[in-house]
């Protein structure tokens, strides 16, 4: 006779989350009758003043398919061929974007700098900017600043630190782009306002995410810039994100801040992660690579904590960060099972007890 089943469950990311009721919800609702093409339905009209009343500020907001789309489009809109962007060595535009902000700038570059725990510092940006030769026509034009909140390292700028950024490169120049992949996330964690991690910040463009907390397809592009949103008018366009169909994205993007569904689904995956964490902790032989501050969990473990997880079905994503050890990255998301989690607790309650017993026997 065969053994148990086993079901299978990873933390591997929160792009691999379902679609939320709520939204799913909205589209069915917006799937009747017909409407005017191109961003020309009633739904879409109503974007820009829900996103306006978000940010505390009139806004101007561009629907993408995908978040890489977001970042190039955006990017693209305030670096031309012969700019270049400072941004960390490890962000997404750099290591996993395929060239995409290069391509919609038609040839500008990226400039790589260091930081701890992926942040970069104002510090950092100055002296780049100092040793960059602005104006030199030799090398490429200092044009834009690009930060992630939260970073690839599921780590935080405080909103302080963001402001230092933003106007170390308007001193020099630069517009300043935020890659808010995890936008809602970092807020929840923060206890910030949209206002006040955008443009009260010193950030000119956004890549607002919505996917990784519930949407299916619905990313944005949002300035804060009469000038800039009309040459996003015409990029938006010419890249082909001016979609027939718009207001089934559009719909999405509504119900991402109806009854505030972005702090709810945020909140929930952050919880999740502090969970996990907390059950980590009680194992011995557990290393943190970053501090936790939203949903995301780089860690090394044991490996007979990793059997022992494998064991019931709970497989974690391997993830390269050196040093001769064995890292995983956890990601949680706003529909973890409250079984996943405990079981996820449970065995690391067990390891750790089995640890405790073996230490005893000697």
């Amino acid at each position: 006779m065969g053994g148990r089943e086993i079901a299978t469950y990873h933390f591997n990311s929160d792009n691999g989350s379902p679609v939320c009721d709520q939204v799913m919800n909205a589209l069915l609702a917006c799937n009747h009758g017909v409407e005017t093409a191109y961003g020309e339905d009633q739904v879409t009209a109503r974007l820009k003043s829900a996103y306006s009343d978000f940010f505390e500020r009139e806004s101007y907001i561009f629907p993408v398919g995908s978040g890489t789309a977001g970042n190039g489009l955006a990017l693209g809109a305030i670096t031309p061929p012969y700019g270049t962007i400072f941004c960390h060595q490890a962000s997404h535009i750099v290591t996993t974007e395929g060239g995409a902000p290069e391509f919609y700038s038609g040839g500008g570059r990226m400039t790589l700098l260091p930081g701890e725990h992926n942040k970069v510092s104002a510090k950092t940006l100055e002296e780049a900017l100092s040793s960059h030769g602005i104006g030199n026509v030799h090398h490429m034009a200092a044009s834009a600043v690009s930060v992630t909140q939260a970073t690839e390292a599921g780590t935080l700028y405080e909103l302080a630190e963001l402001g230092d950024l933003s106007e170390t490169a308007h001193r020099a120049g630069l517009k300043v782009h935020l890659d808010g992949a995890r936008f809602s996330n970092a807020l929840v964690s923060l206890q910030a306002t949209p206002a006040q991690m955008t443009w009260q910040a010193g950030v000119d463009i956004l890549t607002l995410g919505t996917t990784k907390n519930g949407t299916m397809n619905a990313e944005a592009v949002i300035t804060f810039d009469p000038d800039l949103a009309k040459v996003l008018g015409h990029m938006h366009k010419r890249a082909g994100h001016l979609s027939s169909k718009m207001r089934f994205m559009s719909a999405q993007l509504l119900s991402f801040l109806e009854n505030d569904l972005w702090r709810k689904n945020a909140t929930q995956a952050n919880r999740n992660a502090a969970r996990i964490e907390v059950a980590l902790k009680s194992c011995e032989g557990i290393e943190f690579a970053h501090p936790i501050a939203i949903n995301e969990i780089f860690v090394s473990l044991p490996r007979g904590l990793t059997r022992a997880l494998a064991d019931k079905g709970l497989i974690l994503r391997p993830w390269p960060l050196g040093s001769g050890k064995e890292w995983f990255r956890l990601v949680m998301s706003y529909c973890d099972t409250p079984e996943d989690l405990s079981l996820f607790e449970q065995t690391c309650h067990d390891y750790a007890q089995d640890c405790h017993r073996s230490v005893g026997r000697y």
